[in-house]
């Protein structure tokens, strides 16, 4: 079969058709198409990329029908041959349609740019032992158990993680590279250091062993630059002033021991309910016990044992994973 092309090689139409499938395929850059729609269009496109990424942007497909109707439908011409639908588009309504077309496309790789940057991606999840990780540029995560660590954002300037639990971090230093852990309270910022970080019942805990880092909260109103042997905390988008602590009460759990002094039986107790996955229920006397000493974290029945020895009382189970003290 033959085929008649009557549309001139001069046509502007044409020409940029053919520029589009060039850049499209690779064959040239953007740069050197000459068409003013085809530059326009790409202005557009820089500018919508460098706007707000908070901005809400509507399903593709009711951006589509949206743009489209704005193309006036009594200039349209409407053919039906069998079963199709045929319209036919002035040169001044191709435009439009063109450049609805070309709209639809950058908002499309909009979504998906921005989706694919938010979604974290689950690189370690320490379930019930727990699990040491090495990072792509060579830091080390020491995940305590029932706890998750994931991937939020990498480059060669930055590298983004969000940790579900606790989590003890070993960050290779590398000036070039910021390195950041976020929770649901805040987020650390740092170039090399080693700090354990926990984010538990809507308080965030870090404890700074080696460096210096930024302890920012989750709104960035607040912020605190701590040193070696500092730690801070943050609740309810609160931060408290930096204080000292001691680094073996507070990395013991990687040894699977839980190491204390001066704390109270309640946050003791708290402890176990998140290592074991259990409840513990404690009168408020009881709670506000202060105690010293080491208990093991290996076994729970063995480390309710070495509690209620402490306590001078029992531990009664409810069921499975509940427990009652009682003197």
């Amino acid at each position: 079969m033959t085929s008649n092309n009557n549309i001139p090689d001069s046509d502007q139409d044409l020409q940029l058709s053919k520029a589009y499938d060039k850049v499209v395929s690779g064959r040239i850059e953007p740069s050197q198409v000459e068409d003013t729609l085809f530059k326009l269009l790409q202005e557009a496109k820089a500018y919508q990329l460098e706007s707000d990424r908070s901005i809400p942007v509507r399903d593709k497909e009711e951006a589509r029908k949206s743009i489209f109707d704005q193309i006036n439908p009594t200039e349209q011409k409407d053919v039906k041959t069998g079963s199709a639908n045929i319209y036919t588009l002035s040169r001044k309504k191709w435009i439009w349609a063109a450049a609805a077309a070309a709209l639809i496309l950058f908002t499309s790789i909009f979504l998906l740019q921005q989706s694919s940057e938010i979604e974290p991606t689950l690189i370690a999840d320490a379930g019930t032992s727990i699990t040491t990780v090495t990072l792509q540029d060579g830091s080390n995560v020491t995940l305590r158990r029932n706890s998750q660590l994931y991937k939020n954002e990498s480059s060669d300037q930055h590298l983004s993680y969000s940790l579900s639990g606790e989590a003890l971090f070993e960050v290779t230093h590398n000036p070039d590279r910021e390195f950041q852990v976020e929770t649901s309270e805040g987020r650390v910022r740092v170039l090399g250091t080693t700090f354990n970080l926990s984010d538990r019942n809507s308080e965030t805990k870090v404890y700074l062993i080696e460096g210096q880092i930024a302890f920012e909260t989750a709104d960035l109103n607040q912020s605190v630059t701590l040193t070696d042997g500092e730690g801070a905390t943050i609740q309810d988008l609160q931060l408290s002033e930096p204080f000292q602590f001691e680094e073996t009460n507070v990395t013991s759990w990687t040894q699977k021991r839980l190491t204390f002094s001066e704390r109270s039986a309640g946050s003791i107790a708290d402890e176990l309910e998140f290592h074991f996955e259990i409840e513990i229920e404690m009168e408020e006397s009881i709670r506000s016990e202060i105690l010293g000493g080491s208990i093991t974290l290996e076994d729970r029945e063995q480390s309710l044992t070495d509690l209620e020895v402490v306590l001078g009382g029992n531990f009664v189970q409810d069921d499975k994973n509940r427990y009652r003290f009682q003197q």
